[in-house]
């Protein structure tokens, strides 16, 4: 056998303000060919186990281009398609090819492309025909809709929020490419639209642990081989937008299709207590001036770069300030100009800086302030999963009248406490620690924290729905309207 991989992606945020260029992708992800040279990452992982995974089987592995970008604002056209020609020409250039896999985001835009996944796999079907097997793993804050559905021959998409089962998924989608190609199984798929859009993490007190459960469970089940929930990305202006349900049964189109609108209707009924909940930004500041015995956590939510936020902005740094809060800590909080500055000065060094609120419209305004630097490191990380790191660049920790902030040169969230605790942030030992995420941490805080707010505080990834300024969002979408499958009653 022979099989052909790639990554693409990115999460695009149709409401930031900056673009997503090549230069992006080489910061995160960039491998021309090689990806098992790379460190294990939820980027790289998914490619590097196919490899595996295709060399103990025996097959001849052809790879091309594996780039993925952090979240931000559309992506340069010329560099999407500069990307797309690239995979598009080494898989012209393979031959023929027996499967293609390929690790894609599904909430990439471009401009003038509203759905990059769709365009690259509806091109690659062109290009290869119809004989070859095309199988896609997509995060599951994605856009589909019937261009990627019919242009692929499996797709599979992430199970858990906070995203963990990256190369779980990555090998689900392999025994299913190879039972297809085994002559075991025929894969159709069938999707449903749930209509739809929010935040659901996995992981929540509440029912989306049940249904999380039922979608394994129901896997093997009758015709069914695969069920994946697509949750959608909330923060995009565009017509393919909002939760969808998909199914893959073998060989039985009806089958597909009934499961999908069964558990895209399961979904559907528990959409409104599966909801993350959001706390007002001025009731988490007062929460945050009572002391106890542990921590309150702030997840600065609409800063947060995994939406595609610049993740600079000092709206809490002032608020603490303000009310008085001087036991805080704040991570992370991305300037480069400041951490090269305090690269310059060295550590110890106290002196006048202006923080953050550089980058954009939503950045502003900055925080001027005399800082204290504490802590410098080149080519800092953190970990994530066993055996996994996340790069995020050099760093410098400084003090602001009492409160510790982590700076970085690479925009991004906090994956593990290690965040902190490589970088020389106690934690235990704060009245507050305000982190720049929407949701993956949670898990991480159960223990060590007396509360977890998530928090709408000003910036791009705005929360609250119904002042987002969508344009092309389909409509009926709950929660903008109340009940568009009529299933409430």
């Amino acid at each position: 056998m022979r099989l052909f991989i790639a990554t693409l992606g990115t999460e695009t945020s149709t409401f930031a303000s900056f673009p997503t260029g090549i230069d992006d992708f080489k910061v995160q992800l960039w491998s021309e060919g090689d990806i098992a040279s790379k460190p294990a990452s939820p980027w790289s992982a998914p490619a590097q186990h196919w490899l595996e995974r295709g060399k103990a089987e025996g097959w001849e592995v052809i790879e091309s281009l594996h780039a993925f970008a952090s979240p931000a604002g559309l992506t340069v056209r010329r560099d999407y398609e500069a990307m797309r020609e690239r995979i598009l020409s080494d898989l012209a250039a393979a031959g023929p090819v027996d499967a293609v896999l390929m690790f894609l985001h599904g909430a990439m835009v471009a401009e003038g492309y509203d759905d990059c996944e769709g365009d690259l796999v509806a091109r690659m079907r062109a290009q290869v025909g119809p004989k070859t097997r095309i199988g896609i793993e997509l995060d599951l804050h994605a856009h589909m809709d019937a261009t990627i559905v019919d242009a692929a021959d499996l797709i599979v998409i992430y199970k858990t929020y906070p995203h963990i089962d990256h190369t779980e998924r990555a090998d689900d989608l392999f025994t299913l490419m190879k039972r297809t190609l085994a002559g075991e199984i025929d894969p159709v798929m069938g999707l449903f639209d749930c209509k739809t859009m929010g935040l659901f993490p996995t992981t929540m007190e509440g029912p989306m642990i049940a249904f999380t459960q039922s979608l394994y469970d129901g896997e093997g089940v009758g015709k069914i081989v695969s069920l994946s929930l697509n949750h959608g990305f909330p923060w995009a202006d565009v017509p393919l937008a909002g939760a969808k349900m998909l199914a893959v049964a073998d060989g039985d189109q009806a089958a597909a299709d009934a499961a999908a609108r069964d558990y895209g209707e399961r979904f559907y009924r528990i959409r409104a207590e599966a909801t993350l909940p959001f706390t007002p930004f001025e009731e988490a500041i007062e929460e945050a001036k009572i002391k106890g015995d542990k921590p309150l956590l702030i997840a600065d939510t609409s800063d947060q770069t995994g939406s595609g936020a610049p993740g600079d902005t000092t709206h809490v740094l002032r608020a603490f300030v303000e009310a008085g809060i001087r036991n805080a800590a704040i991570a992370p909080l991305w300037d480069p100009s400041a951490v090269a500055i305090c690269f310059k000065v060295g550590e110890g060094a106290r002196l006048p800086m202006r923080i953050g609120g550089k980058f954009e419209p939503h950045s502003g305004p900055p925080f001027d302030a005399e800082v204290e630097v504490l802590l410098l490191k080149r080519d800092a990380y953190q970990d994530h999963l066993p055996g996994e790191r996340i790069a995020i660049g050099d760093i410098a920790v400084v003090r602001v009248e009492g409160i510790e902030i982590l700076l970085t040169t690479h925009r991004t969230n906090l994956y593990s406490l290690s965040l902190l605790t490589l970088h020389g942030i106690s934690f235990d030992d704060k009245q507050v620690v305000s982190i720049k995420n929407l949701y993956k941490h949670k898990d991480l805080f159960v223990e060590n924290t007396r509360r977890q707010l998530f928090v709408a505080t000003p910036g791009t990834s705005n929360p609250d729905w119904t002042a987002l300024p969508f344009t092309r969002l389909p409509r009926p979408m709950w929660p903008l309207d109340p009940d568009p499958l009529g299933l409430d009653g």
